[in-house]
């Protein structure tokens, strides 16, 4: 194994971030991961999956200080270390709609691109989000006679905003730069309440299952394959391209329930047309992995019906 520093993974210990650095780690990368909880105030599970990495905890508005602290931890960095970019962080949740903390997250990312250039790092990936998706559509509405509205919208744009100064940043500093968007991770250890699992802890408790129409394109991955994907970007990801990790085959929101609901009966009724729907459609090309396959092989391990099993399995010992 190289002892130099081959990968800095910020949001290290998040839900994503954790699992991304368990995969590095089985791979025999020798990863730098970087959170802003000391080591001794991490839950277990975290400590486990990124367990074999280094940990340095380190606030992300403190990133500039991060060559000062490897130089004093006497921390090597391998001329070819790729930065991996996916802290990102809300008052309350990501999307609380609170602007001033979605700039420090912008003014963030663009110090970390700094301190990937001090550090010597050849490559800097930023992560994105899935509601840029729906974000430039909502941005490109009349809002005089459509009146669709999109909680995430502040956060997204935020998105935007860092991953378009990052690129011409990453120009300046002769840097490699590529960008990374996801669709709906779902795993064991989200903390997040997403619609989908919400819906699984309503089939596990015997809950009334009211929906909107859910007709709207959607697309899920598991955490095991979206680390799956971010490895093959580290590994084989082409400079100034942006990819999309998913599934590659997005089904109708519709769809999911019925799928979860057939492994997992609750006889409940499914009431879809119940609650109402005002946001953006999506299509399905807008989840499209064609250029991740192109370039990395890219291909996912498992399925959906996989992976809520998984994730029900984790609900029910967790409940």
């Amino acid at each position: 194994m190289n002892n130099n520093i081959q990968i800095i993974v910020t949001g290290a210990t998040g839900f994503i971030g954790s699992a991304f650095v368990e995969y590095l780690v089985k791979q025999n990368v020798t990863v730098l991961a970087l959170g802003r909880k000391e080591a001794k105030e991490l839950p277990s599970f975290v400590k486990e999956k990124i367990a074999g990495s280094i940990y340095l905890q380190i606030d992300m508005e403190k990133i500039n200080a991060l060559n000062n602290e490897l130089y004093k931890l006497e921390i090597n960095i391998d001329p070819d270390c790729t930065f991996f970019n996916l802290a990102w962080g809300g008052v309350s949740t990501l999307s609380d709609l609170n602007i001033a903390a979605q700039i420090n997250n912008v003014t963030s990312s663009m110090n970390a691109i700094e301190t990937a250039k001090k550090l010597g790092c050849r490559t800097f990936v930023q992560v994105g989000t899935m509601e840029e998706a729906f974000t430039y559509k909502y941005l490109n509405l009349n809002h005089k006679t459509h009146n669709q509205y999109n909680r995430h919208v502040i956060y997204s744009v935020a998105k935007i905003a860092a991953k378009n100064a990052l690129k011409i940043r990453a120009k300046q500093l002769d840097i490699n730069f590529l960008y990374v968007l996801h669709s709906h991770v779902m795993g064991p250890y989200d903390s997040k309440d997403s619609f989908l699992q919400i819906t699984l802890l309503k089939l596990i408790k015997g809950d009334e299952l009211i929906f909107s129409s859910g007709n709207q394109y959607f697309d899920v991955i598991s955490i095991q394959d979206c680390a799956m994907g971010y490895y093959l970007i580290f590994k084989y990801g082409i400079c100034d391209s942006e990819y999309w990790v998913g599934s590659g085959s997005p089904k109708k929101l519709r769809e999911y329930v019925e799928l979860m609901y057939k492994l997992y009966p609750s006889g409940k009724e499914m009431q879809f047309g119940k609650l109402p729907y005002n946001d953006i459609i999506l299509e399905k090309k807008d989840f499209s992995i064609k250029k991740l396959v192109e370039h990395t092989g890219f291909k996912p391990k498992m399925t959906y019906e996989q992976t809520v099993k998984e994730l029900h399995s984790f609900l029910c010992k967790k409940n």
